[in-house]
């Protein structure tokens, strides 16, 4: 028994060694049932297992593409079926093509903005009108210190979808307040990643002007998403929350 027991998660993203897992973990930690949903099959079926295994049955793996507005209602209709309806969203997965604006390719703008945005707004316009039907329930979406910056001149979709999903999240939070239902965003900064570890000597410098002098770990991500779902956080709606170890400092 924990915070969130009888509570119903849909985590996306969550088959990587990232964030996502970290969170799906952390939330079934708590007494959630999680739904774990990636769009790799193999490493969605692989991690479900892992977790149920861990935590006990109410776990399930969905292999799900985000941008696949059709598979995201299947999905949907199976979890509540399976699981419940649905208590927290925590909208994580995205992905980024780099490269600079001036030799962008516009099918590829087009796809990074399809999954970093635009599948992030239907999964929540899907979700929250039963939330705030039921009067309950909390959107997380995962942002990025990107949102806030230049996007270093090779993210720039990337940066663009993050700034307006913290936009995103002020407008959800408007909307379902009345209705009991919290909204709010997280940006991390450098975590570690595959693709961090591989350019080590690369982000060394980074870590160096980082307060805390360490990259972010995906645990450290998903305990402010745990906190965000929580009733820790009941006053809380429409921020985003910056966790950079202090690599970014708003004024």
């Amino acid at each position: 028994m924990g915070e969130f027991s009888g509570r119903v998660a849909l985590v996306t993203g969550a088959a990587g060694a990232g964030i996502g897992q970290a969170t799906a973990r952390r939330l079934a930690r708590e007494g959630a049932a999680v739904a774990v949903t990636d769009s790799h099959a193999r490493r969605t079926k692989e991690v479900a297992e892992s977790l149920r295994l861990e935590f006990g049955e109410r776990i399930a793996g969905y292999t799900l593409d985000i941008s696949d507005r059709a598979r995201a209602d299947e999905v949907l209709a199976q979890v509540e079926a399976e699981l419940g309806p649905l208590d927290f969203l925590v909208n994580n997965a995205a992905i980024n093509l780099l490269g600079p604006i001036s030799e962008y390719e516009p099918g590829d703008w087009d796809r990074v903005i399809d999954v970093d945005l635009n599948a992030n707004f239907y999964l929540i316009r899907r979700v929250l009108p039963g939330m705030m039907e039921r009067r309950r329930g909390v959107i997380v979406n995962v942002s990025s210190v990107a949102g806030w910056l230049t996007g270093g001149g090779v993210e720039g979709p990337y940066a663009a979808a993050k700034a307006a999903m913290m936009a995103l999240t002020r407008t959800v939070a408007f909307e379902g307040g009345p209705f009991g239902v919290r909204c709010n965003a997280v940006a991390p900064g450098i975590v570690r990643s595959r693709f961090v570890e591989k350019r080590a000597e690369a982000f060394e410098r980074e870590i160096q002007r980082t307060p805390l002098r360490r990259l972010g770990e995906p645990e450290d991500i998903a305990n402010v998403i745990a906190f965000l779902c929580s009733e820790q956080s009941s006053f809380v709606t429409g921020e985003t929350l910056n966790a950079s170890g202090g690599w970014y400092m708003r004024g």
